[in-house]
């Protein structure tokens, strides 16, 4: 125990003796039952034996609020007692049962060893509880602070929301539209090459339309040398190495013919496209109803979504930016979640549409992004990595901001929605996204928390 503390708490046992002890002086009162009324006249000082009481302020509509609390061991009357004044600043009420001592203005001195007045005996209470107050009054005073901080940003995101679900609006049959025709274009593609197809091609257009560019720049790197090792020019195995066929499949259509390697990919990259072309579509949709529901919450989510298949969807998505720059991926297979696919999508699209961005920014920089997925403490992790220029501490915490950017290539074009809408996304999983950047390394991590039963 501190020294302070220790004199405390002996001066307030000789308290309790010297002037709390007359048990003509002590009263109980239940919980809920008003001890003293603001403005009351008080000429008592009570110490409280056991239980609590908390004393509130009306704000000027009448609704009262908290300005302290007193527990065991301390006392409440300090201020009218004390000051003279004799009127209760407060209205008093006890929070729980609890047992009283007082005394009053006709109180004597109780002498002591050193002959101290009635001040000097109660001059460290005094001290304490207003010091007590004063922290208490300070707690409120910061948590006042923060809900206004909320409210403003609650106002903020409603306007946001309202605005938001008329542009949605706008785009919402244009995006419809986009989607139904090319759900419908590519199943009439799909007919068409099938019946006009004499040399087995089709295969190569159904797999390009199911899994799309699906293979990393390391791994096609990988493949093509495999490829050339076995006596294929580099031309058509850097084309051949892009599907992602396997071996088998490549003994079972490959002829060593230009001409047929070409028409391979050709029927490849066609499925490709359409793949692209729905997954684009698809986003879309979740673009526009995200930003539709932008002040509210509520997409439709299912459990047993694969992280990893939102990541790679992502990467689909950005597969033309992406060749401009060196990525590496280190995701690995983390536990099923309830969730909308099309959210996580949004959330990777914007974290790396932003990276690679902030990277072109700089000239002859050798642009490296790096996303990695995996579980730690019964979190599911993903960082988006990238060697940009950085985002100065002094705008960090602006960048969820709605229109806030930190491009510097002359006016933004559009709403700059995107990590205002990442961070609500992310934030209704119950999940967490944090920044640590300085130039050369920026940083989002992202974390979910690693739930069965996890919630809209």
């Amino acid at each position: 125990m501190s020294n302070e503390r220790f004199l405390r708490s002996a001066n307030l046992e000789w308290l309790k003796k010297a002037y709390f002890s007359n048990e003509q002086q002590k009263l109980h009162i239940k919980q809920g039952e008003v001890l003293m009324k603001q403005g009351e006249e008080n000429k008592r000082l009570y110490l409280i034996e056991k239980g609590a009481l908390t004393g509130y302020l009306e704000d000027e509509t009448g609704k009262p609020f908290e300005v302290f609390r007193s527990t065991e061991g301390m006392f409440v009357g300090v201020y009218s007692f004390f000051s003279k004044t004799y009127a209760s600043y407060a209205t008093i009420i006890a929070t729980e049962d609890s047992d009283l001592a007082y005394i009053d203005t006709s109180v004597d001195v109780v002498e002591d060893e050193e002959c101290r007045s009635f001040v000097e005996h109660f001059m460290p209470i005094i001290v304490n509880e207003l010091s007590s107050r004063q922290l208490l009054a300070r707690e409120a005073s910061l948590e006042k602070e923060r809900t206004l901080k909320r409210l403003l940003h609650h106002d903020k995101m409603a306007t946001l929301g309202e605005m938001a679900a008329g542009l949605a609006h706008e785009l919402n049959n244009a995006v419809g539209v986009l989607q139904r025709k090319t759900e419908w274009l590519s199943e009439e593609m799909a007919g068409y090459l099938k019946e006009k197809d004499s040399k087995g091609m089709f295969p190569f257009f159904e797999e390009g339309l199911k899994h799309g560019q699906h293979l990393s720049s390391r791994e096609v790197r990988k493949n093509r040398q495999k490829l050339e090792a076995k006596g294929l020019p580099s031309s058509e195995a850097q084309k051949i190495a892009r599907t992602g066929i396997t071996d088998k499949d490549l003994k079972k259509h490959f002829k060593n013919d230009a001409d047929h390697t070409n028409r391979m990919y050709y029927y490849w990259e066609i499925g490709t496209a359409f793949h692209d072309m729905l997954l684009a579509a698809k986003h879309a949709v979740h673009v526009v109803k995200s930003v539709k529901q932008l002040g509210v919450s509520g997409a439709e989510r299912k459990h047993g979504v694969r992280i990893s298949d939102t990541i790679n969807e992502a990467l689909a998505l950005l597969n033309s930016p992406l060749r401009q720059v060196n990525l590496q991926t280190d995701i690995e297979e983390v536990p099923e979640i309830n969730a909308s696919s099309g959210e996580l999508v949004q959330v990777w699209v914007n974290l790396i549409k932003n990276a690679i961005e902030s990277m072109l920014q700089v000239e002859g920089l050798d642009p490296k992004l790096r996303i990695a997925c995996w579980v730690r403490s019964y979190k599911i992790m993903v960082e988006v990595e990238d060697n940009g220029p950085g985002i100065p501490q002094a705008i960090q915490e602006k960048i969820y901001e709605p229109h806030f950017s930190t491009k510097n290539d002359g006016p933004v074009v559009g709403l700059g929605l995107g990590l205002a809408i990442v961070r609500r996304l992310v934030e209704s999983y119950q999940g967490s996204i944090n920044l640590k950047s300085r130039s050369g390394k920026t940083i989002f991590n992202i974390s979910f928390p690693l739930e069965k039963d996890l919630k809209q």
